[in-house]
């Protein structure tokens, strides 16, 4: 026979399933809570590195720029042509500059400097240094002619600048391009300007 003690146990037993189920129920929720907090604060980090990766100004790189922009001055002095007879020093120098002989180049532009055409050869060395990675030697010499002359001075000026950029002294580069700006000659007008706005 079924006592009343056995239908408390029965009731008690029910009642414990209930409370169980419903601390199960609870407990999901918790974590179910947790889990949605973790992840808006997730969303919201992940939100504002994009917006700080697209807004704030990426960090300049002298060495690529320098890259995109360098290339040695056209020959306009000994331009080399293949009837031509005159085997002069300076040809010979310039045949190696055309050639990407820099090395040789320089030896022969040294040997051919004279009052006349100081000015123009050295902005030849200048370049040829720069190509050997021989950035001070290319700067003193670039600064040196700027001092003395105010011929070909927007050449001078671009690679100066250059220089300055390769060896990562991007406010010299800056003022440099700044003064280049307004020259009324500049070869290199529109990169000038496109240079100087990527690094200011």
């Amino acid at each position: 026979m079924i006592t009343d003690d056995d239908l408390k146990i029965v009731v008690a037993h029910k009642e414990y399933e209930k409370g169980k189920i419903k601390l199960q129920q609870i407990e999901k929720k918790r974590n179910s809570f947790s889990l949605k907090k973790w992840l808006i604060a997730a969303s919201i980090m992940l939100v504002a590195s994009i917006f700080a990766w697209l807004l704030l100004p990426s960090e300049i790189n002298n060495e690529k720029l320098f890259a995109t922009y360098f290339e040695p001055y056209t020959n306009v002095i000994a331009p080399i042509s293949r009837s031509d007879k005159n085997k002069s020093t300076l040809k010979i120098a310039f045949k190696n500059y055309e050639n990407k002989q820099y090395v040789e180049a320089l030896k022969g532009l040294e040997k051919s400097i004279t009052p006349e055409n100081k000015t123009a050869l050295n902005l030849y060395m200048a370049v040829a240094h720069l190509k050997l990675e021989n950035t001070q030697k290319a700067i003193l010499i670039l600064e040196e002619n700027l001092e003395h002359s105010n011929v070909w001075e927007d050449k001078y000026l671009w690679y100066l600048s250059l220089a300055y950029l390769k060896e990562n002294k991007t406010q010299k580069a800056v003022e440099t391009l700044k003064i280049l700006s307004k020259e009324v000659n500049n070869f290199k007008k529109l990169e000038t300007l496109t240079l100087l706005k990527k690094l200011e």
